[in-house]
């Protein structure tokens, strides 16, 4: 069983005679292949596993909703968050059981704002990430600077991440020191991870190595590369994925405050936080 080697997740690795095994953190490394056979349309929901994810809104265990299209990009993707959303929304404003939550009473459309990365760390932080790179910089100013400003917003996308943030996501054609990825803030929350996807095996490669090189850096060990994955990749056609995560969405629906209200206590959520 292969893992996506991320210098910022670490998997559960479960060992055994044939190799390392692992209780994945995602379900993108199997489903993002099924492109490569002409399936242009499908999704997943099921459990994530990630180690060392503890707090309000973090878990070892969560429930993760991931979809992909064929022949469409970042933007389709944005539409598609802002459809289910406006259900969603709909739906809980006829239900009794829906929270005091002024959001709630407004349609999701009318409450959404798109904003790049750039004019977001202009605006919030005092510096251009698409000028200056500093990985570590970046990272904690987006937790203490750029979520606390979007929490006093609604829905918020923020689109448009540096070239060196872009994860699996391919460069803008028009600008490569972005790429097309966004993340899906609803009031400073991040709920959903999507891009436009890199399908070219060569470019994927050098970014796992580059992966791996930050593991090691951090004191983790580097992970095999996932050579079936990448073998799939060049086939792919131009195509957009996502990941969302549920636990976090029903939090914020029932006005929670924390992920251990949402999570059933019978799940392996408490074992894993313990191993």
């Amino acid at each position: 069983m292969d893992v996506i080697p991320e210098a910022t997740i670490e998997p559960f690795k479960i060992g055994d005679e044939e190799g390392p095994r692992y209780l994945l953190p995602s379900p993108e490394i199997y489903l993002k292949p099924l492109l490569s056979i002409g399936l242009e349309r499908f999704f997943h929901i099921g459990p994530a596993f990630r180690k060392g994810e503890k707090g309000p809104i973090h878990s070892a265990e969560f429930t993760i909703l991931e979809w992909y299209r064929g022949h469409e990009n970042y933007t389709r993707l944005m539409e598609d968050c802002m459809g289910l959303l406006s259900s969603i929304f709909r739906a809980f404003r006829r239900s009794a059981l829906v929270p005091d939550l002024p959001v709630l009473q407004e349609d999701a459309s009318s409450c959404s704002e798109v904003i790049t990365v750039e004019e977001a760390f202009t605006r919030y932080a005092g510096w251009n990430p698409l000028e200056i790179r500093n990985e570590q910089r970046f990272e904690q100013d987006i937790v203490e600077k750029i979520e606390p400003a979007l929490s006093l917003k609604c829905i918020v996308f923020l689109i448009d991440f540096p070239c060196w943030a872009a994860s699996l996501s391919r460069l803008k054609k028009s600008d490569e020191r972005v790429s097309e990825r966004f993340e899906l803030y609803i009031s400073g929350i991040e709920m959903a991870n999507g891009f436009s996807e890199l399908v070219n095996s060569a470019k994927q490669r050098a970014r796992f190595h580059a992966e791996n090189r930050q593991r090691i850096s951090a004191g983790l060990d580097p992970e095999p590369l996932p050579e079936q994955f990448l073998n799939t990749l060049d086939r792919c056609p131009p195509s957009a994925g996502i990941a969302m995560g549920i636990d976090r969405l029903l939090m914020f629906l029932v006005g929670a405050d924390s992920l251990t209200e949402i999570i059933p206590p019978f799940s392996l959520h408490e074992d894993l936080t313990s191993s």
